[in-house]
């Protein structure tokens, strides 16, 4: 994002900035992705990246410092991400290891899925005793079977994504390849599968930033908090996970959502706290989810009147209602909610206009 707002500027500035990206800390969750950015950024490390940082902070010639961890410099406020062709790019021998690494498998490489589920594996190993803030974004792969089984009745090969996660995907379907713990992976296919797949179906993590970077389509599913999924590349569609009630057992709807606090930003313990229970999707309705989003991309999908009105009435909620505005805390809802979701859940707009 620091640098689609750097091209940006200098497509309507007089004054040309140049960024450097200054690495104190050479620690970096892929090699292979580290390699394509730095292809297309200045870039200094070490004692260089120490003295350069220095000066920015003394001599006036330096525009301005930031760090790149300020989550406010992430933000698509103004849909960069889905106005922009990618920047990064791999090179000859790097597309050659990928493509044959399809072929070998024979794999269709125009049309594969990558299926990213997030477990309480990796968070544990980094966090330790602070994983309960987050287990309420933790889904089990093995609902996801049927879900991946019926994308490749349609054709698709279904890569599970990973690098350390709970538990295997089991199933005998040909083209269910559990990627993740099967020994095939590597850091540069991690990044060659989201750069090239059809789509991504993704429960929500950083694996996330990869198809995202490449403007592939993502429907992301067990999704939380509610409005989460903030960028739009060519497509991006949501179903969350079902909120509800606590005492009650009623589905909460947005109105709901919006009163109690939770429809931006929550961790577990505030659900508790606002007397939510977290209902993961059933794997009929993954089932449900995962078929539209491939007709979806195909072009195939077809909405009910009903669907309709409820999209539009949505789309009208999010861009007027003064609690889902993007603010300095809070950024643009731009994902597309799955009709799937309104028709099962036609309450769930109950009480807005």
């Amino acid at each position: 994002m620091v640098r689609l707002k750097n091209t940006e500027h200098n497509k309507n500035s007089k004054k040309k900035e140049i960024i450097v990206y200054c690495s104190e800390n050479w620690n970096c969750s892929n090699n292979a992705l580290r390699k394509l950015f730095f292809r297309r950024a200045l870039h200094l490390r070490g004692p260089l990246a120490w003295l350069a940082l220095s000066l920015s902070r003394k001599l006036r010639i330096f525009y301005s410092f930031s760090s790149i961890s300020n989550r406010s410099l992430s933000i698509d406020r103004f849909g960069l991400l889905g106005s922009d062709l990618p920047q990064l790019q791999f090179s000859p021998n790097e597309r050659k290891i990928g493509n044959n690494f399809l072929h070998s498998i024979r794999v269709n490489e125009l049309k594969f899925v990558c299926l990213n589920v997030r477990d309480s594996v990796y968070l544990t190993n980094i966090l330790g005793e602070h994983i309960h803030k987050h287990d309420y974004r933790d889904s089990e792969i093995r609902t996801y079977i049927l879900a991946a089984e019926a994308l490749a009745e349609m054709g698709y090969t279904v890569f599970r994504m990973g690098a350390n996660v709970k538990e295997p995907l089991v199933s005998n379907h040909p083209r269910v390849v559990d990627y993740a713990t099967n020994g095939m992976r590597t850091e540069l296919l991690d990044i060659f599968l989201g750069a090239h797949c059809t789509f991504t179906i993704s429960t929500g993590s950083g694996w996330d930033s990869v198809p995202t970077l490449f403007r592939r389509p993502i429907m992301f599913v067990n999704q939380l908090p509610v409005f989460a999924p903030s960028v739009a590349t060519l497509q991006t569609v949501t179903h969350t996970k079902i909120l509800l009630d606590s005492q009650t057992g009623s589905i909460l709807s947005l109105q709901n959502l919006i009163d109690r606090g939770i429809a931006h930003r929550a961790n577990s313990q505030a659900y508790k706290d606002a007397g939510v229970e977290i209902r993961d999707l059933s794997s009929e309705e993954l089932v449900e989810a995962v078929t539209e989003m491939a007709q979806r991309v195909e072009g195939t999908f077809v909405e009910t009147p009903e669907q309709k009105e409820m999209q539009a009435k949505l789309k009208h909620i999010l861009s007027t209602h003064p609690k889902l505005q993007p603010s300095p805390n809070y950024y643009p809802i731009r994902a597309q909610f799955a009709s799937c979701f309104l028709s099962r859940y036609p309450n769930f707009l109950d009480g807005l206009d």
